[in-house]
Order: structure tokens, then sequence, then C-alpha cells
């Protein structure tokens, strides 16, 4: 069975009151970062990006609640209360290994949905069906962007290895 383990999902929160990134600079030693200013804490540990509208994106976290202890780490050192902030849910990043060695050459011509990167030396695949892009290598091992869940993840892996097996591409 392929699992699928989580490397980063992305929380986006918005507060209740607007947040000035520059204060976020001047007052907890925010770097900027063209629009962006860049914090980053040790505990929870995570990157944090305010954007040019305040709203704080938090990277580096695999759980909701770490995320918003992040932010609300952020807003309470500006002295400002976090009741009332919305967060939203962003894409995963995870990855798997089919613990089998993957021919590469012979995926594009059955499978449209995939095409070579000579520059990575992997798979580009579009996965449709799941709503991701998989990144898969020759040994086996892969990465998946832009989904909405870690068992997406899984599921499509699992899918692929399949394919791929009843292919006789996998070794």
């Amino acid at each position: 069975m392929t699992e699928a383990r989580v490397e980063n999902q992305l929380f986006r929160f918005t507060p209740a009151s607007t947040l000035d990134p520059q204060k976020i600079v001047d007052e907890i030693g925010g770097k900027r970062s063209g629009r962006y200013v860049i914090l980053s804490l040790v505990a929870p540990r995570a990157t944090l990006l305010i954007d040019q509208d305040g709203k704080i994106i938090v990277h580096g976290c695999r759980k909701q609640d770490l995320a918003h202890l992040a932010a609300k780490e952020v807003l309470l050192r500006l002295g400002m209360d976090e009741s009332g902030m919305n967060f939203e849910v962003g894409p995963v990043v995870a990855s798997f290994d089919f613990e089998s060695t993957v021919s590469l050459e012979g995926v594009p011509d059955l499978y449209p949905e995939a095409t070579l990167d000579v520059e990575l030396d992997c798979l580009r695949i579009n996965d449709t069906q799941h709503e991701i892009k998989l990144l898969l290598f020759r040994n086996g091992r892969g990465i998946a962007t832009e989904s909405r869940h870690g068992k997406l993840v899984a599921m499509a892996a699992r899918r692929w290895k399949q394919r791929l097996s009843d292919e006789n591409l996998l070794g």
C-alpha cells in the first residue's frame, strides 16, 4: 500500500483588523522581500509570509492548530487581538514511495497526462482525476503538489502505481 507523507500544508489567516506589514518589520524583526514580509518562528517552527493586504500565510506546519498558534503569536507580539481571525486551507505538498524503480520512457506513450521532464529526469503527471500534479522519479519516489489533502495524494499514488505495474513499467 502506498502511503503519502504530508511535507507541508499552506494556511492563510486573515486577521479581523488590518495588519500593517511594515509594523512587523519595525517591531518584531520581519524581513521585507518584495511584496511580502517574512518572519521565521522557532516555536512553533514555521515561516510566515505577510502580504501587502495583511494576510498571514503560514508555511512549515502540517496541522492547522500549529499554524494558528504561529499566526496568533504574531498578532499577540504586535499587541493585537486574534479573535475573529479567519483562515483558509491551501494546497498540500506530499511525498510517497513506490519502493520500486520506474521505467520513465514508456509512460508518456501510454498516458498522455504524463510528460518526461529531462531536466529533472522525472515524469510530470497532471492527474486530473485527483486534481494533483505529480513528479515521479526513476527511483520510485514521488512528490505531489497542488493537492487539497494528503489522502488524495495516497489515492493518486496507488492509482499510478497500479497503472504502471499493469504495463510492466515498475522494476
